[in-house]
């Protein structure tokens, strides 16, 4: 039998992360950000690059995630990654604040 690596079995469910996302730049902010919404409603916004950003938009990011009051910042791809899976397994039902 085949071994499947975590990346294969991650898109055979179709799970999203880091990899997943596109960046726009933010407009007249510096900077440059991503949005993403889950099939359970929840949504997160991934910055960095800008003025008072968090996070430099290359190797560093910061968060915005719809069940938190506050932003996460200077977060790795992989602890992105790993928001965003934590982000995917919550029950619709939790709570969603804001946007």
């Amino acid at each position: 039998m085949e071994k499947k690596s975590l990346k294969d079995l991650l898109k055979s469910k179709q799970v999203k992360t880091f990899d997943d996302l596109v960046f726009r730049p933010r407009g007249f902010f510096s900077g440059i950000q991503s949005t993403i919404e889950f099939p359970n409603g929840h949504r997160m916004s991934i910055v960095g690059g800008g003025k008072g950003l968090y996070g430099d938009g290359v190797d560093t990011f910061e968060i915005w995630r719809s069940c938190d009051l506050d932003v996460k910042g200077h977060l790795t791809k992989d602890e992105v990654s790993s928001e965003m899976l934590e982000l995917q397994a919550m029950s619709k039902d939790v709570p969603k604040i804001g946007y």
